[in-house]
């Protein structure tokens, strides 16, 4: 059977970085117009404002801090506009953006910086201590801890305001790349577990990042058109916001909650849920509390530089769900254990070849081959189906990542942080879902060491969960708790069955 491609073919440009594209402004928009505002501090900034101060930082970047040209910088900081500029003036220099979640441990920013090696750092002040503990845990390569610590602690903590740095325009040579293969010229490292183990910097070129922008353009115009407005709750009401973007405990609460039917969204014309699947009672429940609103779905992963899927506005009888038609592009297969392609119309994994498949893993070329099938499909670890109407269907994961909240949580992480605990002979970490907070958390299986008496369980179990709490971010603790169990369900090699472990998490006996 031959794969699935999609119905659309949109010209990627192999020559272009993102801040050529950014100057484009093939849209044609106004410099006024307001493209991102901070409702916390009403800070807003304009996208002629971005790209003036993305070029004077730029310029800051290389002459005041002796960035070159694929040096990598790593933000670390909450959501602002300064982080946006801080980005494109990273790009705008040459520079590789990677991010890292201002909410890791120490122990996690310490892993992270180990596999991403910046050159420079970016921190959010609120942060500074935290990132200096985790700083000196972190030694690699020829750039010593303390000329981290020195360069932090002199000029990267974030700027009040980008306005004020020196008004020269950055070399075009930094960032046009005219002439060259942007396909070979990395521009972004984003963490992400794959389908299994501890985070790994996926390698993100210029190309696969202006080609997913080309993708979703050509995909649904309606999605991404100038006058869009993207805000959310109350400020839907306020704004006249046009789209929201949900994460599944978000479509709980507008599903449910009593305050929503106190304003007023006439201009609301759609949701677009992604992170993780939304269930179908949520999404039933939203229909019929916005019936005029349609209810969309994107599925992808960041080793394909975005989605491969999405809805739109146009889409308003797509199924409950559905994760959306496939994007420009875009050749699909769902495949059995053995690699061998299903039935038209019966789940298998998805298996995507894509002009946005990621560059790699950093210096992990072992975990990039594993990631593959072939040279041109990365392996998603998901399952699903195409319907009769072409909508993709997900039906379920076969790699082992946790999503909560749209945060991603390795069980083996855990597992190995659980088995630190003396009263611990083995472990094995799956999810349950939460209808509450409205999605997956952790729980714990554990079979306790043969010492452990029955009355001792309780004591254990709360051990466990504090001991998970202490080493690793807020959103990664044991909120679906610690279960004990005899045995594992393990093959015989030793591998955990972890289809399985879930069947016994659904099951909600406590063993």
């Amino acid at each position: 059977m031959a794969p699935i491609i999609s119905d659309m073919t949109v010209h990627f440009r192999h020559d272009r970085s993102i801040t050529q594209m950014m100057l484009e402004n093939t849209a044609n928009v106004d410099p006024d117009k307001i493209i991102s505002e901070d409702v916390l501090t009403g800070k807003n900034i304009t996208y002629g404002k971005l790209r003036e101060f993305a070029f004077k930082a730029a310029w800051a970047f290389r002459h005041r801090l002796g960035l070159n040209i694929g040096d990598t910088v790593t933000i670390i900081g909450r959501s602002c506009v300064d982080y946006i500029v801080a980005t494109h003036a990273i790009w705008a220099a040459g520079g590789i953006v990677s991010t890292i979640n201002h909410s890791s441990s120490v122990k996690e920013i310490a892993h992270a910086v180990n596999i991403i090696k910046p050159n420079f750092l970016i921190i959010d002040g609120v942060y500074h201590r935290k990132v200096t503990e985790a700083l000196n845990l972190a030694q690699y390569g020829e750039l010593t801890i303390s000329t981290m610590v020195s360069r932090l602690e002199n000029h990267l903590l974030f700027p009040d305001d980008f306005s004020t740095w020196e008004s020269k325009r950055v070399e075009p040579e930094a960032y046009v790349l005219d002439g060259q293969d942007a396909r070979t010229r990395c521009a972004a490292l984003v963490l992400s577990s794959g389908t299994t183990g501890l985070p790994k910097a996926v390698m993100l070129s210029h190309y696969n990042l202006t080609g997913i922008c080309e993708a979703l353009r050509g995909h649904n115009p309606d999605n991404w058109r100038e006058s869009m407005r993207e805000v959310f709750f109350p400020l839907m009401h306020e704004k006249n916001t046009t789209l929201a973007r949900l994460v599944p405990p978000v479509a709980v609460m507008l599903a449910e909650n009593p305050i929503v039917d106190k304003y007023q969204y006439p201009s609301l014309e759609y949701f677009s849920c992604s992170a993780a699947p939304l269930k179908p009672a949520i999404a039933s429940k939203l229909r019929k509390r916005f019936p005029a609103t349609s209810l969309c779905q994107t599925y992808g992963c960041t080793e394909l530089s975005s989605c491969i899927a999405q809805s739109g506005v146009r889409d308003k009888d797509a199924p409950l769900i559905a994760a959306g038609t496939l994007l420009a592009n875009v050749k699909i297969q769902f495949l059995d254990e053995q690699g061998q392609e299903v039935p038209a119309g019966q789940p298998g994994e998805i298996v995507v070849s894509t002009p946005t498949i990621m560059m790699g893993y950093k210096e992990n070329q072992e975990g990039t081959r594993e990631s593959m099938h072939g040279s041109d499909w990365y392996k998603t670890g998901d399952v699903g189906y195409l319907d009769d109407k072409g909508y993709l269907i997900i039906v379920d994961r076969l790699k082992d990542v946790i999503k909560y909240k749209g945060f991603q949580i390795s069980p083996t992480e855990l597992e190995e942080i659980i088995g630190r605990h003396p009263m611990v002979k083995d472990s094995g970490v799956t999810s349950i879902w939460d209808d509450m907070e409205g999605t997956e958390i952790p729980l714990a299986f554990v079979v306790p060491n043969d010492l452990v008496l029955s009355i001792d369980r309780q004591e254990i179990a709360s051990e466990v969960q504090e001991l998970v709490a202490r080493e690793v971010a807020g959103y990664k603790k044991l909120r679906g708790g610690v279960r004990f169990i005899d045995q594992l369900p393990r093959n015989p090699t030793g591998k955990m069955l972890r289809r399985e472990l879930r069947e016994k998490a659904a099951s909600k006996a406590h063993l």
